[in-house]
């Protein structure tokens, strides 16, 4: 059985701004980082039965260790 992903996106008001369903947590942590890029101040992936997966701290550290990572500043 296949777990979906929601990413979850809101402005530093809390106004929701969108809510994406992804296959796998790799798309999921994409999804957010283009939220994110694009304004939105938290994204935070729950799964399909509403269980968080990753706060919006753990996301950005992903994304932040992802970019380092990247850039070859492997921490």
């Amino acid at each position: 059985m296949s777990t979906i992903y929601f990413v979850h996106a809101a402005t530093s008001a809390g106004i929701p701004l969108v809510k994406a369903s992804r296959a796998t947590i790799d798309e999921a942590l994409r999804e957010a980082e283009f939220e994110l890029s694009g304004g939105a101040a938290f994204a935070w992936i729950v799964d399909g039965d509403g269980h968080l997966i990753l706060p919006t701290d753990q996301v950005k550290a992903r994304l932040d260790r992802s970019a380092n990572a990247r850039h070859g500043f492997a921490r």
